[in-house]
């Protein structure tokens, strides 16, 4: 996901809260069965290279762990 509009779409969709971070999961209304993800850190969060790590973390952490069990056409982002 790249589109301001996607993450503010994904914004309205269901949330999963846990300890470290939160997951919003959006069903997606077009046909394409991709799984999308979408990263983003708050400038809560240190300072830009900082928070490019964390980005960088978590997109190696989806890979591993969101993307084989991730239902197919709905899109993923991490906060």
């Amino acid at each position: 996901m790249r589109r301001r509009a996607d993450f503010l779409a994904a914004n309205a969709a269901k949330r999963v809260p846990t300890p470290g971070f939160v997951l919003l999961i959006r069903d997606r209304a077009d046909d394409d069965p991709a799984v999308r993800l979408g990263v983003t850190v708050t400038k809560k969060i240190g300072n830009a290279v900082v928070r490019n790590r964390m980005k960088r973390r978590f997109r190696a952490l989806a890979r591993e762990v969101i993307a084989p069990v991730a239902a197919p056409g709905r899109d993923h982002v991490l906060i």
